[in-house]
């Protein structure tokens, strides 16, 4: 068991060690090869100029390291027990326990002091590694989820969704950790960082794609059987990007005492975006979901320094998203522009006042 387990560690390690290199390897290719007039699986002459490397900041990769060595760490823990046929009915027990507990969510206040306390209750009565990690990894990824199935939708859901994770956060610091480093994972407008799109670097665009978090699409239905599958498109990208940020804000100004990820944090995102981050279109929707579900909050927290703030993204971050003038773009830009004309940062966002109970069980009608 321990060889099992020292294997699996080792194989984490070399894959992290594998990730490194391939991104490293990406700055320097795009270094020395330029733009090609190939295409992204092309071979064309090289053409000289500076090429950008991936872009973010040193505080962010730093934070982005330490989040993804805690879910490396936690992995390995779990690599044995998640393979092993005799664990299988304890693990699909878990699994269930936690979907009926997040798929229970619902926003009141009384609901999610409850869902918060069932799941921590849950958590607690599994004392053991690595039964616990792997019930912390199962609940984050489940959390990640809903952000995909119902916050894209429902927007107003991730505050609800939001504050029973942060809650829970506060009694599983590892949970919280692991749940920040999945979502990196899924969404790297997260980190935030962004991989420019370098010709003639890879082998096909649905490689460059995959790097940036795109995933297989739902209709593969004439795709070649020995073809790799198809990835879903833009639009359905951002829609995805759009619910991973909204819940991330919600996640960021939840008001907790000891919130391990609270508005420091946000603050932190916001300027790295618009530091590092290039204007385009998927850092457009995620600034403007983050904003749409922050920026209330950070208002209140940050005041005259939130709004220096807001005045780049409207002079300088806006503005260069207008003189490319894409189609695609536009949508995004002018809810950008709509949240800071009507200063809609002054009035509390969808779903983040919350009834204590849901009225509508208890209404009679005469």
């Amino acid at each position: 068991a321990a060889a099992v387990a020292a294997a699996a560690a080792a194989a984490a390690e070399a894959k992290a060690k594998a990730d490194a290199e391939a991104a490293s390897k990406a700055a320097d290719d795009a270094r020395r090869a330029g733009s090609s007039s190939a295409g992204a699986g092309g071979s064309g002459s090289a053409r000289v100029g500076p090429v950008p490397k991936i872009q973010t900041s040193a505080e962010a990769s730093k934070a982005e390291g330490e989040f993804a060595s805690a879910l490396r760490e936690a992995r390995a823990r779990v690599a044995e027990y998640a393979g092993s046929v005799s664990a299988k009915k304890e693990r699909r027990l878990i699994n269930n326990q936690i979907t009926v507990h997040v798929q229970q969510i619902a926003a009141t206040r009384r609901q999610i002091e409850q869902k918060a306390t069932d799941v921590a209750q849950f958590l607690h009565s599994i004392p053991n590694d690595p039964q616990r990690t792997f019930a912390y990894l199962s609940l984050a990824k489940r959390v990640l989820t809903q952000c995909d199935s119902q916050v894209s939708k429902l927007n107003r859901f991730a505050f609800a969704l939001a504050e029973v994770s942060a809650r829970v956060a506060v009694f599983a610091p590892s949970f919280g950790e692991l749940l920040i480093a999945l979502l990196h994972e899924s969404c790297v407008l997260a980190v935030p960082k962004y991989y420019p799109f370098v010709e003639g670097r890879y082998k096909s665009d649905a490689e460059y794609f995959a790097l940036m978090g795109y995933v297989k699409s739902e209709d593969q239905s004439d795709v070649c059987e020995n073809s790799p599958p198809r990835l879903e498109n833009t639009d359905a990208f951002c829609l995805r990007l759009r619910g991973f940020m909204l819940f991330y804000a919600a996640y960021t100004q939840v008001d907790l005492p000891k919130h391990p990820h609270g508005l420091p944090h946000a603050w932190a995102w916001c300027s790295r975006l618009l530091n590092k981050v290039p204007p385009n279109r998927f850092s457009a929707t995620a600034l403007e979901a983050f904003l749409k579900h922050a920026g209330f909050a950070m208002h209140a927290a940050y005041g005259r320094q939130f709004g220096k703030m807001l005045d780049v993204v409207n002079e300088r971050f806006l503005p260069e998203l207008r003189r490319k003038d894409d189609p695609d773009v536009r949508p995004v830009v002018n809810r950008a522009a709509t949240y800071l004309n009507e200063r809609a940062f002054l009035k509390a966002p969808e779903g983040r006042e919350m009834p204590v109970t849901d009225t509508s069980s208890t209404t009679r009608i005469s």
